[in-house]
């Protein structure tokens, strides 16, 4: 994935999402509004652990 993400961006509801900052994006249903997660194009961001290029070493 290309590192040059924006920090914040509006979803196609007008939700303001904050990739890689999980705890603050208004997305993740923790800030009363919709949960995006399941559409969202950057929502492995959110998970740093997961890196498909370490799995396969």
């Amino acid at each position: 994935m290309s590192e040059n993400i924006f920090r914040k961006m509006l979803d196609v509801t007008d939700v303001e999402l904050t990739p890689r900052e999980p705890a603050v994006c208004h997305g993740n249903k923790e800030q009363g509004f919709e949960c995006c997660c399941d559409e969202c194009d950057y929502y492995l961001l959110c998970f740093p652990e997961f890196d498909p290029k370490k799995q396969k070493n």
